[in-house]
C-alpha cells in the first residue's frame, strides 16, 4: 500500500475518529523519535468495550497495544545496520511500532496485520513521520498473499493463542528466503511459546535469550527468539 496523500490521510483520520478517541504518542527507541498514533486512554476504552460486551477474549483488540515485547524488538531493529537488498516482513504488527522504527532506521520493511484498523493507525503514523518507503498491507495468516519472500520475518507478542501457531509456522516457512532469519519476541509469562517451538522443531533451528525490561517499575522478562532453517 503506497504512501497516503494529504487528503487521504485526513479522510482516514476522520474515519478513525468516528470510532476512537485518538492521540499522538511521542515514542523513542535509542536515538530515534517517532509520533505513534494510538487510542487515547486505551485502558479505559478497553474496559468500557468489555463491559458493554462489544468484545470478548476471542476478538479482543490486541493490535491496539504497544507491547513490551515490541519495545525489545524495535530496539533490536534500530541497532541493526540497514542493508539495501534486505527485505523485512513484520507480521501481526498491530500499530506498526516495530516496523515503523525499523523503517525510520532505513530498513526496507513491509508492515502487515489482519485488522484494517490496525493498518489505518500504522498508515497514519507512517504518513506523519514521513516514512514514504514503508509498505503496509493486509495479511491473513490462513490465506496469505504476498508477492515475494523475505530475508527477515519479525513478530512481537504473537505467541499467545495456540490456534494461530500452525498458520504462522506455515507462513514463515513459505515466505522466508533462503538463508533468512525469523525474529520473535514474547513476554515470558505467556507459555504459548513452548507449544509454538514444538511445532517448529522439524523446520527451523531455534535459539533464544532473555531480555529484561522495566514495566511500572517491575522487571519484565522478554524472550527473544531467532529461528533459521537447518543448513
Amino acid at each position: 500500500m503506497r504512501m497516503l496523500d494529504d487528503k487521504q490521510a485526513q479522510e482516514l483520520e476522520d474515519n478513525l475518529r468516528q470510532r476512537y478517541e485518538l492521540e499522538w504518542d511521542k515514542s523513542r527507541v535509542r536515538d530515534l523519535s517517532l509520533k505513534i498514533l494510538q487510542i487515547k486512554d486505551l485502558e479505559a476504552y478497553l474496559v468500557s468495550q468489555i463491559e458493554s460486551e462489544a468484545w470478548s477474549l476471542e476478538n479482543f483488540p490486541y493490535w491496539a497495544m504497544v507491547w513490551d515485547a515490541a519495545l525489545i524488538l524495535a530496539d533490536f531493529m534500530v541497532a541493526q545496520e540497514p542493508v539495501p537488498d534486505r527485505r523485512i516482513l513484520e507480521v501481526g504488527a498491530g500499530l506498526g511500532f516495530v516496523g515503523l522504527f525499523a523503517a525510520a532506521r532505513g530498513h526496507q520493511v513491509t508492515i502487515t496485520d489482519n485488522h484494517p484498523d490496525a493498518l489505518a493507525f500504522a498508515m497514519l503514523s507512517a504518513y506523519n513521520n514521513k516514512l514514504s518507503a514503508v509498505s503496509i498491507q493486509l495479511l491473513d495468516w490462513h490465506h496469505p498473499e504476498l508477492s515475494q519472500s523475505y530475508d527477515w520475518i519479525l513478530g512481537a507478542e504473537l505467541l499467545y493463542n495456540p490456534k494461530f501457531f500452525a498458520p504462522l509456522v506455515e507462513l514463515c516457512d513459505r515466505y522466508l528466503a533462503p538463508g533468512g532469519r525469523i525474529y520473535l519476541t514474547q513476554t515470558a509469562h505467556f507459555k504459548g511459546q513452548y507449544i509454538f517451538l514444538e511445532q517448529t522443531k522439524n523446520r527451523f533451528l531455534v535459539r533464544y535469550r532473555e531480555k529484561t525490561l522495566l514495566h511500572d517499575q517491575e522487571p519484565q522478562t522478554i524472550l527473544f527468539f531467532e529461528l533459521r532453517r537447518p543448513d
